[in-house]
């Protein structure tokens, strides 16, 4: 079995050494990636003197689109960090045609989305307890409806959603994982940005603006507060930098309770206000080979033979036990986006190889990045705008609706107004309903408007016909009184909210309110009753008193009123 693992190294070792550069004496450059239109630059920097591999793997980052292509360094001779000038690598140019944004720093959603670990007591505003669909919907995104309840709810209010975050695997990625974040406080998720639109029956009706993951019943709202946005800096990167006496730190948790870290992923620091961190510190983070041997699975190749049968004289270095006399390696770096008094919330930057929870951390200078040459900015693109109905023709009463597609430039939003040749039509946000009220072609012009005043315009025709046959009058339903009562009850009202409802949905249709009596009963009971339901749809629910007309049966049939629903162009009885 050895002679195969030796034969199997050689062989790899043979494909390996084709790959590399002739010039191996010195360190392979490292090469970071970077974020489109929005990358702090790195310059590594020269390890201290000290042995190394002549052959060190190389640690290339994968670039993300659009980044520039990596520039390697020419290497020189190891010396002093202090002796090479921090200058930030040439990137290669390209042609803008959309730049919305001159910022070079953390996206609103890195800022907005990133969460935060903190000790102090929450004191939420609201609490949601269902949305607009509830209950065949429970989870509400970008523009939906929430319901909040809370004594703080506000109308017109905006507020941050946040969710307590808790792990239910409850997994440790390295020693005294859980008791650190139990020290640390508890962890909150954020979930986007709504505002209140109204309250009614002291019940927040909130639409989510922005959102980063679904809310769902019991998350929680606080008053939105504005975060730093901090720009990135340019910082020198080493590979074996020593301990520089500046503040450290750990990376406890990962956004997402991810483990493995990549570049532009959220971080959780042990260390916040309290050390003095605020937003915009870089931190690199840092690794101990004797760290590994804390890791269950890390630790496994320790226990691997790390010599050949052919060797005379065997290693006499234990590694496992001599993992501490091994220099510190830097893994990536960090810059911190947000903190609280025991913790910080912090933006991967550079990210050579993957980060490890657990991982130690170590702030390090940084300087801003030189403003890049302005470039050619592209004209405003007005925004463009597409529609469609859901059937054609449609009758004289009928609705349609219609659907409209507005695009804007990135980072503008659309407002939507819709004027229809004939008929009735109610916008709501990029869609509208239109009620025809007379035969014939109906157009529909639909404008999108952005915040900068740029608009466009499109039209949808719609063909309407006359109805086949005249409507007729249908009894809705009947309301049950009690004897010698005209009192309409509980059962009765909850009856007119459904009718009231059909009515706001058609409003070209009335209501015939018919009161009856049993033999025994006063007559005037009939229109008596009939008269006590029409006040509570007018008064309770908002209904036109003119859109219902009272009248007696004209036999007794009982103690009730018949609700009748009158279709545009019914004959009256």
């Amino acid at each position: 079995m050895r002679e195969i693992i030796a034969v199997s190294l050689l062989a790899a070792t043979a494909a390996f050494a084709q790959d590399q550069a002739p010039a191996q004496s010195t360190p392979p450059p490292q090469v970071q990636n970077q974020q489109p239109d929005a990358a702090p630059a790195q310059t590594p920097s020269p390890a201290p003197s000290q042995p190394q591999p002549s052959t060190p793997p190389p640690q290339v980052q994968n670039q993300q689109p659009g980044a520039a292509p990596p520039q390697a360094p020419a290497q020189t001779p190891a010396q002093p960090p202090a002796q090479v000038p921090a200058q930030p690598p040439t990137q290669q140019q390209f042609a803008r045609t959309n730049l919305v944004e001159n910022f070079n720093g953390p996206t609103f959603s890195e800022v907005y989305c990133a969460g935060f670990i903190t000790k102090n007591a929450l004191h939420p505003s609201g609490t949601v307890v269902a949305g607009y669909e509830s209950p065949e919907q429970a989870g509400y995104t970008d523009h939906g409806y929430i319901y909040l309840s809370g004594n703080d709810v506000q109308e017109g209010k905006e507020y941050q959603l946040l969710r307590h975050t808790v792990d239910p695997n409850r997994y440790e990625s390295y020693p005294g994982q859980l008791a650190m974040l139990a020290s640390l406080g508890e962890l909150y998720q954020d979930l986007g940005r709504a505002k209140v639109l109204y309250v009614r029956k002291k019940i927040g009706v909130a639409q989510i603006e922005s959102n980063c993951s679904t809310t769902l019943p019991g998350d929680i709202a606080v008053p939105f507060q504005e975060r730093p946005r901090p720009e990135f800096k340019h910082t020198d990167f080493e590979q074996f930098a020593v301990p520089n006496g500046k503040t450290t730190g750990r990376i406890v948790m990962g956004r997402d309770l991810d483990t493995f870290i990549g570049v532009a992923r959220v971080v959780y620091l042990n260390i916040g206000d309290a050390q003095g961190v605020k937003p915009g510190d870089y931190f690199r983070v840092t690794r101990e080979y004797s760290a590994i041997i804390g890791n269950e699975v890390g630790s496994l190749p320790f226990y691997a033979p790390s010599y050949d049968d052919t060797q005379k004289d065997p290693p006499k270095f234990d590694i496992r036990r001599q993992a501490g006399e091994l220099p510190r390696r830097s893994v990536g770096e960090l810059m911190v986006i947000n903190t609280t008094p025991g913790s910080a919330t912090a933006l991967t930057t550079f990210t050579p190889e993957d980060i490890h929870l657990g991982d130690g951390v170590e702030m390090v200078d940084a300087t801003p990045i030189a403003a890049p040459t302005p470039a050619a900015v592209a004209p405003a693109q007005p925004p463009t705008i597409s529609c469609s109905v859901s059937r054609s023709p449609i009758q004289v009463g009928e609705t349609d609706n219609i659907t409209c597609n507005g695009v804007a430039e990135e980072g503008h939003s659309l407002t939507y107004s819709y004027q229809a040749s004939s008929g009735q039509i109610a916008p709501h946000d990029n869609r509208a309903t239109l009620t025809a009220t007379a035969a014939g072609p109906v157009t529909v012009t639909a404008t999108a408007v952005d915040d900068r005043n740029l608009s466009a315009q499109t039209t949808v025709n719609v063909d309407v016909e006359a109805a086949t046959t005249p409507p007729t009058p249908t009894t809705l339903n009947e309301l049950i009184f009690k004897p010698n009562s005209a009192r309409v009850d509980n059962r009765a009202k909850a009856i007119l909210d459904d009718d009231a409802l059909r009515l706001q949905r058609d409003a070209t249709a009335n209501l015939v309110l018919e009161g009856s009596v049993n033999p025994s009963e006063d007559d005037s009971l009939a229109t008596a009753r009939a008269d006590n339901a029409k006040s509570y749809l007018t008064r309770s629910k908002g209904i036109d008193a003119s859109r219902i007309q009272t009248r007696p049966a004209q036999t007794k049939t009982g103690a009730k009123v018949s609700v009748i629903l009158m279709p545009a162009g019914a004959p009256q009885q």
